[in-house]
């Protein structure tokens, strides 16, 4: 490993040892270092943390080497969606850019963060493997302590053991979806360990998804509505078990729905209610003394995302504004005509990531 820059990691976690769900306490993270990383000067450098959306973990991370992609996503994904794939950064742009000095060098870590259990329809993705739950990056008695995991132990593990700057001012954290959520959670709650953060098309309020009528537009084009309406039932049924499994496991909220006639809820259990309101990131600034204290921040959604993303940062900014702390954060509500055809969410997401990066560097320099 001692002239690599392309690293696949391991670390122990203490924190997700005993885990209920008896998850490895084992974990793999990827790791770039810059061009020049490995030369005499014992020079240091700043540090991205970039947090995968749900269902990803070690082999589909969000960013790796050309070779690395390509495998991540069958051919007929990146045909599809090879514009977005065109745009989506790579190790080797990372290099490119670097010595030709158009950004700065900088390590990029991204951990793997699933559950390592399968999601409760036992499906697999394009590339064979099957669907893994997502933590959520968070503390749960029903699932294990991911938040220490990530906001502690790991920073930890990367300043100790690689040439970082181990400072607030020199770290950046990032993450799309789930992952955007991780990032906003991160940011409020760890405050002296960020000095920015980027969430690209976050979950922010998990209560708001019960309402929404999800449809994949992609799954229409390929299949047609009825049976895209069937997929993407599971999916939306999918993400729900996990947020009950992590917020409540023992007297889960979704058994307890009741909707009337027209689809709209009329009664939840109010316990189970609170719990997954707890987790809710709007409801968190609202209740946090300082929120995102000295942290520059874009938060970011495709306007017809699918999960109704875009309303719920609407919600957010209105929140921000109310409390006075507008300074220092950018909202961007965009519009993405071809992405709307395919997946606003992900789409989205692809298109944005380099632009997310840019973002971090510009404000951890």
């Amino acid at each position: 490993m001692k002239n690599l820059r392309y690293i696949t990691e391991k670390i122990h976690s203490k924190s997700l040892e005993g885990n209920p769900l008896n998850s490895p306490a084992d974990r793999q993270f990827m790791i770039y270092l810059p061009p020049g990383y490995h030369e005499p000067v014992e020079k240091r450098y700043p540090v991205i943390y970039l947090l995968h959306g749900y269902c990803e973990e070690i082999d589909d991370l969000l960013v790796g080497t050309k070779k690395y992609l390509k495998k991540s996503y069958p051919l007929f994904y990146r045909l599809l969606l090879w514009k977005s794939f065109k745009k989506r950064p790579k190790y080797e742009d990372f290099d490119t850019m670097i010595i030709n000095q158009e950004i700065q060098p900088f390590i990029l870590v991204q951990p793997d963060c699933s559950l390592k259990i399968p999601d409760i329809y036992g499906r697999k993705k394009g590339n064979g493997l099957p669907f893994m739950k997502g933590s959520f990056y968070l503390n749960s008695p029903y699932t294990g302590n991911y938040s220490d995991y990530i906001f502690d132990e790991l920073i930890n593990f990367v300043d100790i053991k690689y040439r970082t700057i181990p400072n607030k001012e020199h770290r950046a954290l990032m993450g799309a979806s789930m992952g955007g959520y991780g990032t906003l959670y991160g940011c409020l709650k760890y405050p002296e360990k960020f000095n920015v953060g980027v969430a690209l098309s976050p979950v922010l309020s998990f209560l708001d998804i019960l309402e929404i009528k999800f449809i994949m537009p992609l799954y229409i084009r390929i299949y047609g509505k009825k049976k895209a309406e069937k997929l993407s039932s599971k999916d939306l049924g999918e993400i729900m078990d996990t947020f009950d499994l992590i917020f409540c496991n023992d007297n889960r909220l979704i058994p307890s729905i009741k909707r009337n006639s027209n689809g709209s809820i009329i009664e939840m259990n109010e316990f189970s209610k609170k719990k997954w309101m707890e987790n809710d990131i709007i409801e968190m600034v609202k209740n946090a003394p300082n929120p995102f204290q000295n942290i520059k921040l874009l938060v970011n959604s495709e306007i017809a995302d699918e999960f109704g993303l875009s309303t719920q940062i609407k919600t957010f900014q209105q929140v921000l504004s109310e409390i006075g702390i507008e300074q220092g954060v950018d909202i961007d509500i965009y519009y993405d005509k071809s992405s709307e055809k395919i997946s606003p969410h992900e789409v989205g997401i692809l298109s944005h990531l380099f632009p997310g990066i840019l973002y971090c560097l510009k404000n951890i320099t």
